[in-house]
């Protein structure tokens, strides 16, 4: 598999505690971990990192919205709660993710075009729109593929 710029790349450190960094890139590193019992909680768990993802993505996309329709916007607050359920076969999966968006303060006279990005920014979310439909994933695992 060929690993581009920016892409994650995950060492184990300690039973689900993982250590993340991106290729070429400065930030991070990172540390994932499962919560208690499983894990010992060192960082966010999977469906927390999934939640931040699809959060910071709308969060973004209705702030580029805003801002293409000159629409002053001091501060966006977004909450990301996930719902972990089991599917048919009894597999624990996040289930659903409510997005709550603040974003204030918005002046009155800026309502209608407020309101037009709120119906549409939505469409424009690389990653929950990802999520939204369904993302095919290819696994292998020592360079064999998991599932023919």
């Amino acid at each position: 598999m060929d690993i581009n710029a920016g892409d994650p790349i995950l060492h184990q450190d300690a039973d689900f505690r993982y250590r993340v960094r991106f290729e070429g890139r400065t930030y991070g590193p990172w540390t994932v971990d499962e919560p208690p019992p499983l894990g010992g909680g060192a960082g966010p768990a999977p469906r927390d990192v999934l939640a931040v993802a699809v959060g910071h993505c709308m969060s973004t996309t209705l702030y580029d919205c805003l801002r293409r329709a000159r629409i002053p916007v001091r501060a966006i607050e977004t909450t990301v709660a996930n719902e972990v359920g089991r599917n048919a076969a009894g597999r624990q999966r996040v289930v659903r993710l409510r997005v709550a968006i603040r974003a204030d303060p918005v002046d009155e006279a800026d309502r209608p075009r407020m309101d037009r990005c709120i119906s549409v920014f939505e469409e424009y979310c690389t990653v929950s729109g990802a999520v939204r439909a369904g993302i095919p994933i290819d696994t292998s695992v020592n360079g064999a593929p998991t599932r023919a």
